[in-house]
């Protein structure tokens, strides 16, 4: 009898979402929303046995309430990060509230594979210098993973998931993909904030990811610090916290989103402005 009160309450609900009255369509999916995240295995078993004009109405929905549980959980990420939460984690829910519905698994299988592949190169590197050498070489040479120069300022480049896929970047990101596929690999490297330039470090070596990989002397770092009329200080040397990356990458699609997505950019704005106070 329980399964058919299920059924006929299914079959009530999806008669009303083919309804001709846009009112009573937009009401009943009001209610669906209001259901939430605990609503979303109902919403899809009503959506296998819907008509099309239903399942548009409920993949609607489905696709809004995902969204804001994506944000709300983003936004609690943001307040309780601290200064050295979980990055790599922090970052996939990001790009699950930017890229709604996208499956992040071949992304993620990417880097693991990497990492293996890099774990078995390392075997042979004895110093430092060989070991950011063999990593550079692998993902700068082989698998093409390089710097947009030519688009530099497009929004995917500042979203994991496309820059594992396309293989550009901007620095941060790139510098992210190094340190994800090293940390698979056993490899210790740390993202370093240089104002204007973002790059990366194994032990005392310093490498620019954007750029193929290749090794930064100090005084290429002082020269590019001079240019914005800066003198280098050792803080600016020091491994990049979690939080201290989380909010670059941040404040990057902020400046990216303020002048085309007002609406957007306030949003990315209250992020940062969680974050700042964890």
């Amino acid at each position: 009898m329980k399964t058919d009160g299920v059924q006929r309450r299914r079959e009530a609900l999806l008669n009303l979402l083919n309804d001709n009255d846009p009112k009573t369509v937009a009401l009943v999916k009001q209610q669906l929303v209001a259901g939430g995240v605990d609503w979303l295995p109902e919403l899809r078993a009503m959506d296998e046995m819907a008509e099309a004009l239903a399942s548009f109405h409920l993949r609607d929905v489905i696709t809004h309430i995902e969204e804001h549980t994506a944000e709300q959980r983003f936004m609690f990420t943001c307040k309780t990060f601290g200064e050295h939460g979980p990055l790599e984690e922090a970052v996939w829910e990001l790009n699950t509230v930017l890229l709604p519905g996208e499956d992040f698994s071949p992304a993620k299988a990417r880097l693991d594979a990497w990492g293996a592949e890099l774990r078995k190169r390392l075997e042979k590197a004895q110093t430092a210098v060989d070991r950011v050498e063999t990593i550079s070489e692998y993902l700068n040479l082989e698998q093409r993973l390089r710097g947009d120069d030519e688009d530099y300022y497009q929004l995917r480049n500042s979203l994991l998931p496309a820059v594992i896929k396309t293989r550009l970047g901007i620095p941060i990101t790139l510098s992210m993909v190094y340190m994800l596929v090293g940390q698979r690999a056993g490899l210790q490297i740390d993202g370093v904030g240089l104002p204007g330039h973002f790059i990366a470090k194994h032990e005392d070596v310093f490498f620019d990811p954007f750029n193929g990989g290749r090794q930064v002397g100090l005084e290429e770092c002082r020269a590019l610090l001079a240019q914005q009329n800066l003198i280098l200080v050792p803080e600016h040397l020091l491994p990049a916290t979690p939080r201290q990356m989380l909010l670059r990458m941040l404040t990057n699609i902020y400046y990216l989103a303020e002048p085309h997505d007002p609406p957007f950019a306030a949003k990315v704005s209250e992020w940062i402005s969680s974050l700042r106070k964890s």
